[in-house]
């Protein structure tokens, strides 16, 4: 999981935490608990997440499912 994405695209459309709980119908503790990686965010929330921020669903589930890249840290 990458929630990053999620804060990427939620900042590139000027929504701040609560306008995007609202438009999901969701809580504040909600999105924070996906944004800290405590929960994942369902698939079935995918859809209506990518519409709000204005991109297709396939994109937001392949870079929010792929894992961060690692930085090299070999000597």
């Amino acid at each position: 999981m990458n929630p990053e994405v999620l804060e990427k695209y939620r900042k590139k459309k000027n929504l701040s935490c609560t306008q995007l709980c609202e438009l999901m119908g969701k809580t504040g503790g909600w999105y924070s608990r996906i944004r800290s990686g405590q929960h994942p965010l369902r698939g079935e929330y995918i859809p209506q997440m990518a519409s709000i921020f204005g991109i297709k669903p396939e994109k937001l589930a392949k870079e929010y499912f792929s894992f961060p890249k690692l930085e090299d840290t070999a000597s």
